[in-house]
């Protein structure tokens, strides 16, 4: 389930993007994050290439704990 998006794209007008998920709970140690709790699914990390924001967002529902999406300029990942 998607929890935070961060968006490091130069034109965040453009819907394509490079996408990279980690667990929400990678965020913890850093200062002025939420604080997430671990959930029952956990996974290290995953990408969409050359994707689309929709297709992305729709990929966070794969799993079952909280989700950090990245969106990058595509090619750039």
């Amino acid at each position: 389930m998607l929890a935070n998006i961060i968006d490091r794209r130069s034109n965040s007008y453009d819907v394509r993007c490079d996408a990279v998920f980690e667990p929400s709970q990678h965020d913890n140690s850093t200062e002025g994050s939420t604080k997430f709790t671990w959930g029952s699914e956990v996974f290290d990390y995953d990408e969409m290439l050359d994707t689309s924001i929709v297709q992305a967002v729709e990929r966070c529902q794969l799993w079952d704990c909280p989700v950090t999406m990245f969106l990058y300029d595509p090619g750039t990942v």
